[in-house]
């Protein structure tokens, strides 16, 4: 099955996630795994959801997408979570028959290269680059797919940012993760 593996904190999960998904789709992947990051190695985790909030966020934002899966290798495996040891893992499992593609933000294009061996990456998968930057196209030195999608104006920090100051958050999160963090007081949720 013809599978694109999403990687990323999810926290919390958005519409642009989900647009950026279903663009994957629609350029011919059958399957998109959603997986959760425990502890991303470019990246500091943001406070407000644990992981177990962070997986039922993106479990409540998935029951109407049919082509999606979660996978929570990442959360239940010790150390950084590097793109390769996700590959490797899902390959040594059968997750993963055929060759996969990885979808990344052009706002992480510019460390691409400080990623854990990239030239193995870069056998293993195919990289769909979406674009996350409204003002420009960003350079990127691989092999990639750069997917056609409108640029994605939101970020989970921005979503977070906006629950803290007391701001709404519709349309940026499907309602259930809306109720969710509501619910759990998620984010400084008053």
């Amino acid at each position: 099955m013809k599978t694109a593996i999403f990687g990323g904190s999810f926290n919390p999960v958005h519409y642009g996630h989900l647009l950026i998904a279903r663009e994957v789709v629609g350029i011919g992947y059958q399957r998109i795994l959603f997986i959760p990051a425990a502890n991303p190695p470019h990246k500091i985790l943001a406070r407000g959801a644990d992981d177990a909030d962070r997986i039922s966020m993106l479990k409540l934002a998935l029951q109407d997408f049919p082509r999606a899966e979660l996978w929570e290798g990442e959360i239940y495996r010790a150390g950084l979570s590097h793109s390769i040891d996700t590959v490797r893992e899902l390959r040594e499992n059968g997750i993963l028959d055929s060759r996969a593609g990885i979808i990344i933000g052009d706002d992480l294009a510019s460390d691409f290269s400080s990623w854990k061996e990239v030239p193995k990456l870069m056998d293993e998968v195919d990289i769909i680059l979406a674009r996350r930057d409204m003002k420009r196209e960003v350079e990127f030195g691989y092999p990639c797919l750069r997917l056609p999608n409108a640029p994605v104006p939101h970020s989970s920090s921005e979503i977070r940012w906006r629950i803290e100051n007391g701001m709404s958050i519709d349309g940026l999160v499907p309602f259930p993760v809306a109720e969710y963090i509501g619910r759990n007081k998620l984010y400084g949720f008053a």
